[in-house]
């Protein structure tokens, strides 16, 4: 699926978790269930987080960036003894060394993830950021389940577990999975502006 439907699909998700916080908590967990919709497409050059991130949008900029990114933490681990600063090396050097739709759209992608984003965010009260982040990048592994590209859920066993069915990426069916997710958000998001 695309970026934007990730996106949408994530936040609803969020949203739908959120309305039973309150509203700190709420705003913070539909915010990082939308950034964890678009970390699982970090491993494509193109996708809507690295457009923020590389200035250059190829497959070889990727892997160097990410790879400068990784060895940059594991430095900065080296100077602090942070397990955070650690696993996130781990998780980016892997993603740089990856294909789209490996590594950071596996079980094994969704929890390395998660558990650096929990390491990262326990000592500072902010279960809200965990929870979202962990729905948000459910939400696009199994968005891109049901597309008829599949992704390598067993990664790295790299055979592409998909819906039999399949829906077709950019499609019109994602796009009123995209209309219908941004609706439901809307409606979501005033619940719990609401509390």
């Amino acid at each position: 699926m695309k970026g934007k439907t990730h996106l949408m699909i994530g936040s609803a998700a969020g949203a739908t978790v959120a309305a039973e916080y309150n509203l700190e908590v709420g705003l913070i967990l539909i915010c990082s269930s939308a950034f964890g919709s678009l970390v699982p497409d970090a491993d494509h050059p193109k996708s809507m987080l690295n457009q923020k991130i590389l200035p250059i949008k190829n497959k070889m900029f990727k892997m160097i960036i990410y790879l400068i990114m990784g060895l940059g933490l594991i430095y900065l681990d080296s100077t602090s003894n942070k397990n955070f600063l650690r696993l996130m090396a781990i998780a980016l050097i892997i993603t740089a060394l990856s294909h789209h739709r490996g590594f950071t759209h596996s079980i094994f992608g969704l929890l390395f993830y998660s558990t650096a984003v929990y390491t990262g965010l326990k000592n500072y009260n902010l279960s809200g950021a965990y929870i979202g982040f962990v729905i948000g990048y459910a939400s696009h592994l199994i968005a891109d389940f049901i597309t008829t590209g599949g992704i390598e859920l067993l990664y790295p066993w790299e055979k592409n577990i998909k819906l039999p069915a399949g829906i077709k990426t950019g499609g019109f069916i994602e796009n009123i999975i995209l209309i219908s997710s941004s609706v439901y958000f809307l409606i979501k998001v005033m619940d719990v502006v609401r509390l």
